[in-house]
Protein backbone atom coordinates (compact mmCIF):
# COMPACT_ATOMS: atom_id res chain seq x y z
CA UNK A 1 0.00 0.00 0.00
CA UNK A 2 2.93 2.32 0.53
CA UNK A 3 3.77 2.34 -3.15
CA UNK A 4 0.19 3.20 -4.11
CA UNK A 5 0.20 6.16 -1.73
CA UNK A 6 3.48 7.43 -3.18
CA UNK A 7 2.24 7.06 -6.77
CA UNK A 8 -0.43 9.71 -6.19
CA UNK A 9 2.29 12.35 -6.40
CA UNK A 10 3.32 11.26 -9.95
CA UNK A 11 2.48 14.09 -12.32
CA UNK A 12 2.47 16.70 -9.57
CA UNK A 13 5.10 19.35 -8.99
CA UNK A 14 8.20 19.39 -6.83
CA UNK A 15 8.84 22.73 -5.10
CA UNK A 16 12.17 23.90 -3.73
CA UNK A 17 12.72 25.13 -0.20
CA UNK A 18 11.42 28.58 -1.15
CA UNK A 19 8.32 27.31 -2.93
CA UNK A 20 9.66 27.73 -6.49
CA UNK A 21 8.51 25.11 -8.96
CA UNK A 22 11.29 22.71 -10.01
CA UNK A 23 9.38 20.34 -12.27
CA UNK A 24 6.90 17.50 -12.47
CA UNK A 25 7.36 14.09 -10.91
CA UNK A 26 7.77 11.46 -13.62
CA UNK A 27 8.49 8.44 -11.41
CA UNK A 28 8.61 7.53 -7.73
CA UNK A 29 11.22 4.92 -6.81
CA UNK A 30 10.44 2.44 -4.04
CA UNK A 31 12.86 0.56 -1.83
CA UNK A 32 12.89 -3.08 -2.99
CA UNK A 33 12.94 -4.33 0.59
CA UNK A 34 10.38 -2.14 2.30
CA UNK A 35 8.34 -0.77 -0.60
CA UNK A 36 8.79 2.75 0.76
CA UNK A 37 9.36 5.72 -1.55
CA UNK A 38 12.96 6.97 -1.42
CA UNK A 39 13.54 8.87 -4.71
CA UNK A 40 11.53 10.86 -7.21
CA UNK A 41 12.48 11.45 -10.84
CA UNK A 42 11.62 15.02 -11.80
CA UNK A 43 11.33 16.55 -15.27
CA UNK A 44 13.36 19.76 -15.24
CA UNK A 45 14.23 22.38 -17.80
CA UNK A 46 12.03 24.73 -19.75
CA UNK A 47 10.49 21.93 -21.82
CA UNK A 48 10.92 19.12 -19.29
CA UNK A 49 13.54 17.42 -21.47
CA UNK A 50 15.86 16.53 -18.57
CA UNK A 51 15.09 14.02 -15.84
CA UNK A 52 16.70 14.52 -12.43
CA UNK A 53 16.60 12.43 -9.26
CA UNK A 54 15.73 14.11 -5.96
CA UNK A 55 15.65 12.35 -2.57
CA UNK A 56 12.29 12.22 -0.83
CA UNK A 57 13.79 12.26 2.65
CA UNK A 58 13.14 15.65 4.16
CA UNK A 59 10.25 16.32 1.73
CA UNK A 60 6.76 17.36 2.83
CA UNK A 61 3.42 17.61 1.00
CA UNK A 62 2.18 21.05 -0.03
CA UNK A 63 -1.43 20.55 -1.15
CA UNK A 64 -1.13 18.41 -4.30
CA UNK A 65 2.64 18.92 -4.63
CA UNK A 66 5.69 18.15 -2.48
CA UNK A 67 8.43 20.44 -1.20
CA UNK A 68 12.06 19.34 -0.82
CA UNK A 69 14.69 21.01 1.38
CA UNK A 70 16.89 22.02 -1.57
CA UNK A 71 16.94 25.06 -3.80
CA UNK A 72 16.02 24.83 -7.46
CA UNK A 73 19.56 25.19 -8.81
CA UNK A 74 20.77 22.34 -6.59
CA UNK A 75 18.17 19.93 -7.95
CA UNK A 76 18.72 21.01 -11.54
CA UNK A 77 22.48 20.53 -11.12
CA UNK A 78 22.21 16.95 -9.86
CA UNK A 79 23.90 14.18 -11.90
CA UNK A 80 21.74 13.07 -14.75
CA UNK A 81 20.60 9.44 -14.39
CA UNK A 82 18.68 7.85 -17.26
CA UNK A 83 15.17 6.94 -16.22
CA UNK A 84 14.67 3.19 -15.89
CA UNK A 85 12.95 0.62 -13.71
CA UNK A 86 15.78 0.33 -11.20
CA UNK A 87 18.47 2.67 -9.91
CA UNK A 88 21.76 0.84 -9.44
CA UNK A 89 23.58 1.14 -6.09
CA UNK A 90 26.39 2.99 -7.86
CA UNK A 91 23.99 5.53 -9.39
CA UNK A 92 22.19 5.98 -6.10
CA UNK A 93 25.48 6.56 -4.28
CA UNK A 94 26.58 9.14 -6.88
CA UNK A 95 23.38 11.16 -6.56
CA UNK A 96 23.20 10.78 -2.78
CA UNK A 97 26.77 12.04 -2.39
CA UNK A 98 25.90 15.05 -4.53
CA UNK A 99 22.94 16.00 -2.32
CA UNK A 100 24.98 15.45 0.83
CA UNK A 101 27.59 17.86 -0.49
CA UNK A 102 24.87 20.42 -1.33
CA UNK A 103 22.80 19.97 1.82
CA UNK A 104 21.43 23.35 3.02
CA UNK A 105 23.19 24.70 6.09
CA UNK A 106 20.99 27.69 6.95
CA UNK A 107 17.61 26.44 5.79
CA UNK A 108 14.79 26.48 8.27
CA UNK A 109 14.14 22.79 7.64
CA UNK A 110 16.37 19.90 8.64
CA UNK A 111 17.41 17.20 6.15
CA UNK A 112 17.42 14.19 8.43
CA UNK A 113 14.22 12.87 6.88
CA UNK A 114 10.88 12.02 8.37
CA UNK A 115 12.45 9.78 10.96
CA UNK A 116 10.95 6.79 12.69
CA UNK A 117 7.93 8.76 13.84
CA UNK A 118 7.10 9.90 10.32
CA UNK A 119 7.52 13.63 11.07
CA UNK A 120 9.95 16.37 10.11
CA UNK A 121 10.76 19.34 12.30
CA UNK A 122 11.74 22.88 11.28
CA UNK A 123 13.77 25.37 13.33
CA UNK A 124 10.64 26.94 14.73
CA UNK A 125 9.63 23.66 16.30
CA UNK A 126 6.71 23.05 13.92
CA UNK A 127 6.16 19.50 12.75
CA UNK A 128 4.62 18.14 9.58
CA UNK A 129 3.34 14.68 9.03
CA UNK A 130 5.16 12.78 6.28
CA UNK A 131 3.25 11.05 3.52
CA UNK A 132 2.65 7.44 4.41
CA UNK A 133 5.21 5.10 2.94
CA UNK A 134 8.11 7.57 2.81
CA UNK A 135 11.13 6.39 4.74
CA UNK A 136 14.91 6.28 4.85
CA UNK A 137 16.48 4.06 2.16
CA UNK A 138 17.64 0.60 3.26
CA UNK A 139 20.37 0.27 0.62
CA UNK A 140 18.42 -2.00 -1.71
CA UNK A 141 18.22 -0.85 -5.37
CA UNK A 142 15.16 1.40 -5.65
CA UNK A 143 12.58 0.46 -8.28
CA UNK A 144 10.20 2.76 -10.09
CA UNK A 145 6.63 2.86 -8.87
CA UNK A 146 5.58 3.71 -12.42
CA UNK A 147 5.95 6.53 -14.91
CA UNK A 148 3.74 9.56 -14.55
CA UNK A 149 2.44 12.24 -16.89
CA UNK A 150 5.04 14.27 -18.68
CA UNK A 151 4.57 18.01 -19.19
CA UNK A 152 6.24 21.38 -18.95
CA UNK A 153 3.99 22.88 -16.26
CA UNK A 154 2.52 26.33 -16.02
CA UNK A 155 4.71 27.30 -13.03
CA UNK A 156 7.90 26.82 -14.99
CA UNK A 157 6.81 28.86 -17.97
CA UNK A 158 5.74 31.70 -15.74
CA UNK A 159 8.98 31.70 -13.73
CA UNK A 160 11.11 32.56 -16.75
CA UNK A 161 14.26 31.60 -14.89
CA UNK A 162 14.99 28.45 -16.92
CA UNK A 163 16.16 28.30 -20.46
CA UNK A 164 16.60 25.35 -22.76
CA UNK A 165 18.50 25.55 -26.02
CA UNK A 166 16.86 23.60 -28.84
CA UNK A 167 18.96 23.07 -31.91
CA UNK A 168 17.09 22.96 -35.22
CA UNK A 169 18.99 21.47 -38.11
CA UNK A 170 18.53 21.39 -41.81
CA UNK A 171 20.47 20.06 -44.74
CA UNK A 172 22.51 22.57 -46.66
CA UNK A 173 22.82 21.86 -50.37
CA UNK A 174 26.19 22.64 -51.87
CA UNK A 175 26.07 22.45 -55.65
CA UNK A 176 29.42 22.59 -57.38
CA UNK A 177 31.12 21.19 -60.42
CA UNK A 178 33.73 18.51 -60.78
CA UNK A 179 36.17 18.10 -63.63
CA UNK A 180 36.27 14.67 -65.17
CA UNK A 181 37.34 13.10 -68.45
CA UNK A 182 34.50 13.18 -70.92
CA UNK A 183 36.18 11.72 -74.01
CA UNK A 184 39.17 11.81 -76.36
CA UNK A 185 39.72 13.56 -79.66
CA UNK A 186 42.10 11.76 -82.03
CA UNK A 187 43.97 13.20 -85.00
CA UNK A 188 44.82 10.85 -87.85
CA UNK A 189 46.96 11.50 -90.90
CA UNK A 190 45.80 10.11 -94.22
CA UNK A 191 47.62 10.23 -97.55
CA UNK A 192 45.22 10.73 -100.43
CA UNK A 193 46.22 10.24 -104.09
CA UNK A 194 44.78 12.43 -106.76
CA UNK A 195 45.42 12.41 -110.48
CA UNK A 196 46.74 15.35 -112.39
CA UNK A 197 46.63 15.97 -116.16
CA UNK A 198 48.62 18.87 -117.52
CA UNK A 199 49.88 19.79 -121.03
CA UNK A 200 53.66 20.08 -121.19
CA UNK A 201 55.21 21.58 -124.37
CA UNK A 202 58.05 19.37 -125.72
CA UNK A 203 60.07 19.60 -128.93
CA UNK A 204 61.95 17.20 -131.22
CA UNK A 205 64.24 17.52 -134.16
CA UNK A 206 63.33 16.51 -137.73
CA UNK A 207 65.29 16.59 -141.00
CA UNK A 208 64.06 19.11 -143.45
CA UNK A 209 65.36 18.74 -147.02
CA UNK A 210 65.36 21.72 -149.36
CA UNK A 211 66.77 21.38 -152.87
CA UNK A 212 68.09 24.49 -154.55
CA UNK A 213 69.42 24.37 -158.19
CA UNK A 214 72.92 25.87 -158.93
CA UNK A 215 72.75 28.28 -161.76
CA UNK A 216 76.45 29.24 -161.85
CA UNK A 217 78.93 26.43 -161.04
CA UNK A 218 81.64 29.05 -160.56
CA UNK A 219 79.95 30.16 -157.43
CA UNK A 220 80.49 26.76 -155.77
CA UNK A 221 83.67 26.83 -153.70
CA UNK A 222 83.27 23.54 -151.88
CA UNK A 223 83.42 21.15 -154.79
CA UNK A 224 84.25 17.52 -154.03
CA UNK A 225 84.93 14.49 -155.99
CA UNK A 226 82.05 12.34 -156.96
CA UNK A 227 82.09 9.11 -155.01
CA UNK A 228 79.72 6.99 -153.03
CA UNK A 229 79.40 7.59 -149.29
CA UNK A 230 77.04 8.02 -146.33
CA UNK A 231 76.67 10.64 -143.57
CA UNK A 232 74.69 10.34 -140.32
CA UNK A 233 72.71 13.13 -138.67
CA UNK A 234 71.66 12.89 -134.96
CA UNK A 235 68.18 14.10 -134.14
CA UNK A 236 66.97 15.08 -130.60
CA UNK A 237 63.56 15.25 -129.00
CA UNK A 238 62.12 16.31 -125.58
CA UNK A 239 60.01 14.08 -123.39
CA UNK A 240 57.99 14.99 -120.22
CA UNK A 241 59.81 14.11 -117.01
CA UNK A 242 57.88 14.02 -113.67
CA UNK A 243 59.72 14.48 -110.38
CA UNK A 244 58.07 14.81 -106.92
CA UNK A 245 59.18 16.47 -103.73
CA UNK A 246 57.39 17.07 -100.41
CA UNK A 247 56.75 20.71 -99.60
CA UNK A 248 54.78 22.23 -96.61
CA UNK A 249 51.63 23.94 -97.81
CA UNK A 250 49.48 24.60 -94.68
CA UNK A 251 49.67 24.97 -90.89
CA UNK A 252 46.86 23.40 -88.87
CA UNK A 253 46.57 24.78 -85.34
CA UNK A 254 44.79 22.50 -82.82
CA UNK A 255 43.70 23.83 -79.41
CA UNK A 256 41.14 22.95 -76.71
CA UNK A 257 38.46 25.40 -75.61
CA UNK A 258 35.96 25.28 -72.76
CA UNK A 259 32.31 25.45 -73.67
CA UNK A 260 30.00 26.46 -70.79
CA UNK A 261 26.37 25.51 -70.64
CA UNK A 262 23.76 25.20 -67.89
CA UNK A 263 22.37 21.96 -66.52
CA UNK A 264 19.27 21.76 -64.33
CA UNK A 265 19.89 20.17 -60.93
CA UNK A 266 17.02 19.20 -58.66
CA UNK A 267 16.72 17.09 -55.53
CA UNK A 268 15.47 17.05 -51.97
CA UNK A 269 16.91 18.46 -48.79
CA UNK A 270 15.63 17.93 -45.26
CA UNK A 271 14.97 20.52 -42.60
CA UNK A 272 13.70 20.07 -39.07
CA UNK A 273 10.47 21.75 -38.03
CA UNK A 274 9.94 22.15 -34.31
CA UNK A 275 6.51 22.56 -32.75
CA UNK A 276 5.51 22.72 -29.13
CA UNK A 277 2.24 21.70 -27.52
CA UNK A 278 0.96 22.12 -24.00
CA UNK A 279 -0.76 19.38 -22.03
CA UNK A 280 -4.08 20.12 -23.74
CA UNK A 281 -2.57 19.69 -27.19
CA UNK A 282 -2.62 23.38 -28.02
CA UNK A 283 0.27 24.45 -30.28
CA UNK A 284 2.92 26.81 -28.91
CA UNK A 285 1.30 26.84 -25.50
CA UNK A 286 -1.83 28.68 -26.67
Amino acid sequence: MAGHRAERFVGHHVLDDEGNDIGKIARVYLDDRTGDATWASVHTGLFGMRETLVPLQGARPIQEDIQVPYDKSTVKGAPNIDAKEHISPEEEQTVRQYYEEHAPSSSGRTTEGWGAEGRTTDTAGRTDTAPEGWAEPTGAPPRAAGPGPVGTGEHEAAAGADEEVVIRSEEEVDIGVERRESGQARMRRHVDTERFDEAVPVSHEELEVERRPITDPADVTDAHSMEEGEETFTLYEERPVVSKRQVPVEEIHVRKREVTHEEHVEGERRAERIEFEDEDGNPDGR
